[in-house]
């Protein structure tokens, strides 16, 4: 799902979630978020923005009747716009700039100026350790 096809996605995630609590699920490291893409036929970027000195990195997923947020927090921003998966070895690296080798998925960073996915009464949840 690229341009405005993933805008309208996000969208439609924002308000079905005004309707619906979010649930916010944090995952044990990048490797996990980057698997949850790789293997997912919807999902092609992860998402990141900084907040109180901590990264956020996350997907917008989910179900008919229920919306997620699944996310890992880093101490330090990714090394790179690219997330390189490698599909054959399951070995991840970084790059600034788009990979189309065979077997390997070119994962994007998106960089979020400003949201509101994240109301601020669940991001100090989202910031704690």
């Amino acid at each position: 799902m690229r341009g405005p096809d993933y805008l309208n996605y996000l969208n439609m995630i924002r308000l079905y979630s005004l309707s619906r609590e979010m649930k916010y699920i944090r995952l044990r490291s990048i490797r996990d978020l980057v698997m949850l893409v790789a293997s997912s036929p919807s999902m092609n970027v992860i998402q990141h923005f900084q907040s109180e000195g901590a990264h956020i990195y996350f997907i917008i997923g989910g179900t008919m009747s229920e919306v997620f947020l699944f996310f890992v927090r880093e101490e330090k921003p990714l090394p790179g716009s690219f997330i390189i998966y490698n599909n054959f070895s399951g070995d991840i690296s970084y790059s600034e700039r788009l990979r189309t080798d065979p077997n390997i998925s070119s994962i994007p960073i998106v960089e979020v100026s400003n949201q509101d996915i994240i109301p601020p009464e669940q991001l100090s949840k989202v910031l704690s350790d």
